[in-house]
């Protein structure tokens, strides 16, 4: 569609005049006339307005969303696996903006940074200042509910740990605008799609709703709690992602199950039940064995929704950071040869640095 169908086409989606859509943008009823005729093209300097007006991406105004094609987003992406690697926080971080820059409309590229700030503990005024920009940003611009949540959910934990008292205030404004789940749209699913549409819908909202429910488990752990209540948790918050992920692949949330499993192990050789703990660390041994054989092309979960994978690190980085951490917990002692050896497999492997 060429630029001139599709200025009209948004306008009139939106329900707009051309005298309304000229009124906002700054512009006469004839410019945006003759906009709709291809006898004028907008001035770069308005395209921001336009995109904004029409609730849209700069980008596909121009039908260029294949320019930032899977072969770019693979590039970069093992850019950011890199610094990661390195643990250079500062080059990762001046990556993910310099991204932003070139790419303004692409919102999910925004949450990942807000991410990578939280699980850097990086809160500095600077980092927090400009977190509060872009969430600005996305807000305004950004059509997409899901990201939309997702931004609200990590702002939330970037304003809570700023030392800033206005800034702190903020977490509970982005708390508020996250959805119930008893009002989500996505239990009304099957009114408005079917078939493989639908279905889709339902795992990604059983997905999210599974992840939410194990992390709400693991909140009612205390450092006060006995052993044996602490246990009991942990093994319902495993059983979450078991009934999840039936045992086969799942991404991040396999990791996830995993650092469940290690709680599970480490209070159960404290409380002497060793038996039982040797279970829970094969179950870690198996799958840890299983992706050092292309576990990755075993069949997904049927269960599981799988949407945001490709962005999440490889899982030679996530567990050879579990096996960092099982090999400081002084609990885990008796397996600490086995888990030193998954290691240097692991990092052969994967070719990380440890």
């Amino acid at each position: 569609m060429e630029l001139k169908d599709k200025l009209k086409e948004l306008r009139l989606s939106r329900k707009m005049t051309q005298e309304t859509a000229a009124e906002h943008l700054g512009v006469t009823s004839q410019t945006v006339s003759k906009w709709e005729r291809g006898l004028l093209s907008p001035d770069i300097a308005l395209l921001p307005k336009i995109a904004l007006l029409y609730r849209c991406s700069i980008d596909s105004l121009f039908s260029m969303d294949t320019v930032w094609g899977i072969e770019h987003r693979e590039e970069f992406l093992k850019k950011i696996s890199a610094y990661k690697q390195r643990n250079d926080w500062a080059g990762e971080y001046d990556a993910w903006m310099r991204e932003i820059e070139l790419n303004p409309d692409h919102y999910e590229n925004y949450v990942e940074v807000m991410l990578a700030v939280v699980l850097r503990k990086d809160f500095s005024d600077d980092k927090v200042n400009k977190m509060l920009s872009l969430a600005e940003r996305v807000e305004k611009c950004c059509t997409d509910d899901t990201l939309r949540n997702e931004m609200y959910r990590v702002m939330v934990a970037i304003c809570a740990e700023s030392q800033d008292e206005e800034i702190k205030k903020k977490a509970e404004y982005y708390y508020n605008k996250l959805p119930f789940f008893i009002h989500s749209r996505e239990m009304y699913a099957r009114y408005v799609m079917e078939g493989e549409p639908y279905y889709r819908q339902v795992k990604e909202t059983l997905t999210y709703m599974v992840s939410q429910a194990e992390v709400s488990v693991r909140q009612l752990i205390t450092p006060d709690m006995p052993p044996r209540e602490k246990l009991f948790y942990y093994q319902k918050a495993a059983g979450l992602y078991e009934v999840l992920l039936d045992g086969r692949y799942g991404g991040i949330w396999e990791g996830a199950l995993l650092w469940d499993y290690m709680h599970c192990a480490s209070l159960l050789v404290e409380m002497d039940r060793l038996a039982e703990a040797d279970a829970y660390m094969e179950k870690i041994f198996a799958a840890w064995e299983g992706h050092l054989n292309a576990r990755k092309s075993i069949q997904i979960s049927d269960l599981l929704f799988l949407k945001g994978y490709p962005k999440i690190n490889h899982p030679g980085i996530s567990f050879t950071q579990q096996m960092q951490k099982m090999l400081e917990e002084p609990r885990l002692a008796p397996y600490h040869e086995k888990i030193q050896d998954y290691l240097a497999r692991y990092s052969e492997y994967f070719k990380i640095k440890i």
